[in-house]
């Protein structure tokens, strides 16, 4: 299909530089000094008229001689909201099919003008792996010492060998910072996280509202749906073992926050209708 397109393309452009062609010998520019007038206005209206066309084709060829884009490619343009697979290539557009299973078709000089990325060769296994980046934003209102109770409660709890919890699990240790040992440790023998090209467990700078743990890893699951499965199942995990080291995520208090709310400014509620009264009186 591509290949039926792009030839019947390629000859309606010969086809236009033949027409063009014999247009510039029949208006016989050497004996005509308007002919170059002509020519200059006609070419110049031609190439504002047919200027994405002209540039599409330029980065038609561009992207094929490169071997940057083939049919079947997953490409993300996120200036254009794009992201999915390449279903046609013709020299002026390119089909993709989205993964919410809509089409989105844009002209070809997009991909040679602006950003995208191609994700083919890391779902063909020629890259080491899919990257998750996620962070968890921690109230920094639960950090606190380990205490000898803590520290015997987790050795029952945590699933890890006798040697990270002869090393790390101490008394008087910032729960914060045995969670980001534990965490990395628990990726390090995950058999679907790659440790190379790097694994990284960090906090990032202190905000307002908390501190961030940064996820860094590659997983081995590159395709969508795999991909996303075993992330979720990460990020539950670590979830959950935020409450064996007394840890909690940082919300914004809401609405339910506030009515449930156990702090009271003074013992006597509020009569606001009394007050309203008093103000008409006045």
């Amino acid at each position: 299909m591509e290949t039926r397109i792009t030839w019947s393309q390629i000859i309606l452009l010969a086809v236009f530089a033949a027409c063009l062609a014999i247009s510039v010998f029949a208006l016989d520019i050497e004996k005509d000094s308007n002919g170059y007038l002509i020519l200059t206005v006609a070419g110049s209206v031609l190439g504002w008229i047919f200027q994405d066309t002209i540039k599409s084709v330029a980065a038609f060829f561009y992207l094929r001689a490169n071997g940057l884009l083939q049919i079947g490619d997953l490409i993300t343009v996120p200036s254009r909201g794009i992201e999915g697979f390449v279903r046609t290539i013709s020299l002026t557009t390119v089909t993709v099919e989205n993964w919410d299973t809509t089409t989105s078709a844009f002209p070809t000089y997009i991909l040679h003008s602006e950003h995208f990325k191609n994700s083919q060769r890391m779902l063909d296994g020629k890259t080491l792996g899919r990257l998750m980046q996620k962070a968890f934003i921690i109230d920094t209102g639960w950090f606190h010492p380990l205490t000898e109770m803590d520290v015997e409660r987790l050795k029952m709890t945590l699933d890890v060998d006798e040697c990270f919890i002869k090393h790390t699990i101490k008394t008087g240790a910032l729960n914060m910072e045995v969670f980001r040992q534990y965490v990395y440790h628990w990726m390090m023998n995950n058999q679907h996280v790659i440790q190379q090209p790097r694994l990284i467990v960090r906090w990032l700078e202190q905000t307002d509202n908390g501190m961030p743990l940064q996820i860094f890893a590659y997983l081995s699951d590159t395709m969508f749906d795999a991909f996303e499965w075993r992330q979720s199942q990460i990020m539950e995990h670590i979830i959950k073992a935020m409450g064996w080291f007394d840890l909690q995520l940082y919300q914004s208090p809401s609405g339910y926050d506030a009515s449930n709310s156990n702090l009271f400014i003074t013992r006597q509620a509020a009569d606001y209708r009394k007050k309203n009264e008093d103000n008409a009186r006045l």
